[in-house]
């Protein structure tokens, strides 16, 4: 079973709870630009791309490929109506559906994990992309979902403490 990155995932929850927590609900709030997502929108883009992913890693098992749809990033947060929501019920269901993807990650198969293809799609759907034909697996899609999520949240949490 995989616990390495669900311990890490779990260990990034139980740090940034805390610190998500303490910050004020005007800066929660706040809309750098018009066009940009206040930190609540980027929790909620978590939240969107929690679920869009728990569907991959749950597929990817039985698939034979890593190739997976893409969503409109964008129209779910709006959608969701994330920036007139309460700060607490968006940070509590992050780390709800976060430790819900956790356990997901926990139970599966080291094999499947580290069974790599060609046959993917990470050149349009992950952070750090894959180049179309070179070989890559679930892992890898894990590990740059992790990425994902502490780039975020390194951008609401600490965007404005360390600078």
């Amino acid at each position: 079973m995989c616990q390495k990155y669900a311990l890490k995932l779990n260990s990034i929850l139980e740090n940034c709870k805390p610190l998500l927590d303490t910050i004020p609900t005007s800066e929660m709030d706040h809309k750098p630009k018009p066009d940009k997502w206040s930190k609540k929108e980027i929790l909620g883009h978590l939240i969107d791309s929690a679920y869009n992913n728990h569907q991959r890693f749950i597929r990817a098992e039985k698939r034979g490929n890593l190739i997976f749809g893409r969503y409109d990033q964008k129209e779910w947060v709006v959608k969701n109506n994330y920036q007139n929501r309460d700060a607490k019920e968006i940070i509590a269901l992050f780390i709800a559906v976060h430790f819900h993807i956790s356990q997901l990650i926990s139970s599966i198969n080291e094999k499947d994990l580290k069974q790599t293809t060609s046959a993917h799609n990470f050149d349009k759907i992950c952070m750090n992309q894959v180049e179309i034909g070179k070989p890559s697996s679930l892992g890898y899609l894990i590990d740059d979902y992790i990425f994902h999520l502490e780039h975020h949240l390194g951008q609401i949490v600490f965007a404005e403490r360390l600078g």
